[in-house]
């Protein structure tokens, strides 16, 4: 949630990125980058063709992934055109159990062990 807006997103889930990140268009549509001039700022280097990206951390009022919502969360956003992927990184899944069912190769994602032992089947399909 940004402001008074809910944005939805899909996300690619990337255990190997620390960080969640996305272009700013999925962030705000409407936001200028000299906006963030007093944000901390990270470049993060070989996330596009080994080049470094800058990304400025933002805060969301609310973070939510299916029903579980997380609450207030940080994400880092980008003005930079290459950067097309929205990445779901472990600074959030860390906060969630996460499992994915070969069988019918969908991911899932539990609150806690109660949310995960309720509903959670590895069932053949």
């Amino acid at each position: 949630m940004v402001n008074r807006d809910v944005n939805m997103a899909k996300f690619i889930v990337d255990t190997g990125a620390m960080f969640t990140c996305c272009n700013y268009k999925i962030f705000d549509i409407h936001l200028e980058e000299s906006e963030l001039a007093d944000n901390e700022i990270k470049a993060l280097g070989g996330f596009v063709r080994s080049m470094p990206v800058t990304f400025y951390k933002c805060s969301l009022k609310q973070f939510t992934i299916g029903n579980i919502d997380l609450g207030k969360q940080d994400i880092w956003i980008t003005f930079d055109e290459r950067v097309t992927d929205t990445v779901l990184g472990m600074d959030i899944l860390q906060q969630v159990i996460f499992t994915a069912n070969p069988y019918n190769r969908k991911m899932y994602f539990c609150k806690d062990a109660a949310d995960y032992d309720q509903n959670f089947q590895l069932d053949i399909v």
